[in-house]
């Protein structure tokens, strides 16, 4: 064959081809802005573009014209790697500039370090100019935040009330984040629940994979109102099929309210509601759970919810359903990726896996006088699985008050199971385990065990102590009175036999000493406002005591940025939306009346 006749390349050599074209492309546009006078006749970087553009020829130099469509990729790189040997002596970094190249490792802070001169910000039209740092960007910020810790330090004392008295208590008003829904009546439950089954209706014959979750609640007909159907509305929207509430309150209105509700199930465990069989079985499972039997509080919540997920498996499997998850009432489930469905990423899921787990965010108030969870906290504390080893440093330096863990409650995430696993059975609210399988045989899996996989966009959003009534709230229907006189002497040991978490310890200890204790406990520990306090050691002194965050605002940007925080509004948007929806259905309502 004649060098001038044209060459047709296999497919995958014309892509290799291309691909090189524009790493050498890369190559040329910085040689030609560093060492003009080596290639005073080549083109211009943008000339080659347009001509590239054009599929046209282009020239790597005086002598050597390549047409792109029959291009030789050998040749190419042949006549590239001299250029770069002979260009090696008077400019080292040329070295290295191939490998770069080719595999995309060039960030904008390079390029400008390389070329040694400023590089054009990119814009977008509705953002304006962007930042074009990278790893000095990242320097910019722990630069910032050491600056921002420094600060901190001038304010530092040693008693804890002084540092809690200085904290502003900062008001939804002046963060601008009011809600739409207030979540302060009950005449307008009758209107949500039809909405919610409107909901559920228009939902069910979509739903390529049926997901159960089960949950527990004691609620009145205003935490109905409250908890349950924002909860109900927004899992539905993420593709749920069928809730199993374990009802384990005592208000009729409650009840007769869940009942018309058309995918809810109940689950009762006590009279008049629960039947002879229901109690039987109740009490038949507390007796086996030999762990926690007899204690109160957490303890004897964590026996009601084993019973509810052991009961909600097996009306699941009747059901038809797939996968069973456990929740509570103030977790919501947030996918990951842009299905925005849980019934999708759950059907995704590789067929060796018998479970998923999701570990959870927790939501950081950045006001006092919040009225809805779920609209207005939109900022998470981010498990650590999700953060990089940078941030992981950091989480010590902001816990809030005197908590003593980055993430107050918990931070072991809930799990989704399939259900018809062989053996399937929970381990505690937030696991489950099973008997081997075939099933579950993989290259890393050989002996077929139950296997839990971590996933690595989806998430739970925990929202614990969002309102200052959930302190008093949770202690009054946790524990016995004997259990509150012993707070109010400072007996913690007998207050850990009642709870099994720190943060809740001190909630309740809070709530005995009264309203101002209760108050400034939440805002302490809670609320992540201008001046809050965090433990910290001076560096030269070595003196522990508490310092106040400044420039709060800033400081939340910062933390972002590192990946320690993370805003999400996407329950707030959808809640939201279906506010509009169901005040828009009242409205209606009240013209036909």
């Amino acid at each position: 064959m004649k060098r001038g006749s044209p060459r047709l390349l296999p497919s995958g050599d014309r892509r290799r081809t291309i691909a090189l074209f524009f790493a050498v492309q890369l190559v040329v546009g910085i040689v030609l802005l560093t060492s003009r006078s080596l290639f005073a006749d080549s083109p211009s970087s943008s000339q080659v573009l347009a001509q590239s553009r054009e599929a046209a020829p282009f020239s790597l130099g005086p002598n050597c014209t390549v047409d792109l469509a029959h291009a030789d990729a050998a040749f190419i790189k042949g006549r590239v790697e001299a250029m770069v040997r002979s260009l090696a002596d008077t400019n080292p970094w040329m070295g290295t500039m191939m490998e770069s190249a080719e595999e995309g490792q060039l960030t904008r802070g390079e390029v400008r370090a390389i070329v040694g001169r400023e590089v054009p910000l990119p814009v977008d039209a509705r953002y304006g100019v962007q930042s074009s740092e990278s790893v000095p960007g990242v320097q910019d910020v722990h630069a910032e935040l050491a600056a921002l810790m420094a600060a901190s330090l001038a304010g530092m004392t040693p008693v804890e009330g002084t540092a809690v008295r200085r904290q502003h208590r900062t008001t939804t008003a002046e963060m601008g984040v009011a809600a739409r829904d207030a979540l302060n009546d009950t005449s307008s439950v009758p209107a949500r629940i039809a909405f919610l089954n409107a909901l559920a209706e228009e939902a069910a014959p979509h739903a390529t994979t049926r997901v159960a979750v089960v949950t527990t609640s004691g609620v009145d007909l205003r935490g109905v109102r409250r908890e349950v159907l924002p909860w109900l509305q927004y899992h539905t929207e993420m593709g749920v099929s069928r809730f199993y509430i374990v009802y384990n309150g005592h208000d009729a209105a409650a009840v007769q309210a869940l009942e018309t509700i058309r995918h809810v199930r109940l689950i009762h465990v006590h009279e008049p509601w629960a039947k002879g069989v229901d109690s039987a079985l109740v009490e038949l499972y507390s007796g086996l759970s030999r762990q926690w039997k007899g204690r109160p509080g957490n303890y004897a919540l964590m026996v009601t919810q084993g019973f509810g997920e052991h009961e909600g498996l097996r009306r699941a499997k009747e059901d038809g359903m797939q996968w069973l998850l456990h929740l509570d009432p103030d977790e919501l489930v947030q996918p990951g990726d842009a299905s925005g469905s849980l019934a999708e990423v759950l059907g995704r899921v590789p067929p060796h896996v018998a479970s998923l787990r999701f570990m959870n965010f927790e939501g950081q108030s950045e006001a006092g006088d919040v009225v809805n969870r779920y609209e207005q906290v939109t900022l998470f504390r981010v498990h650590k699985h999700f953060i990089t080893p940078e941030a992981h440093w950091y989480r010590s330096r902001f816990k809030l008050g005197a908590s003593t863990s980055f993430l107050l409650l918990y931070a072991n995430g809930k799990a989704a199971v399939r259900v018809d696993a062989p053996g399937v059975r929970h381990l505690g609210p937030h696991f489950w385990t099973g008997d081997p399988s075939p099933r579950w045989q993989s290259a890393d899996n050989p002996g077929g065990e139950f296997t839990n996989l971590v996933s690595d966009d989806s998430v739970i959003l925990h929202y614990p102590y969002s309102y200052v009534s959930d302190v008093v709230d949770k202690a009054h229907r946790s524990c016995p009175d004997s259990y509150l006189e012993a707070a109010r002497a400072g007996d913690r040991a007998k207050v850990r036999e009642c709870f099994v978490i720190e943060a809740d310890q001190d909630a309740y200890m809070a709530a005995a000493a009264g309203p101002t204790a209760v108050t400034d406990f939440f805002y302490s520990r809670f609320v992540l406002s201008e001046g809050v306090s965090v433990r910290c050691t001076d560096p030269e002194t070595k003196l522990k005591g508490w310092c106040e965050l400044k420039d709060v605002e800033r400081l939340k940007h910062l933390l972002q940025k590192i990946g320690l925080f993370r805003r999400i509004s996407g329950p707030s948007i959808l809640l939201r939306q279906h506010e509009r929806a169901i005040q828009a259905l009242m409205h209606a309502g009240s013209a036909l009346r």
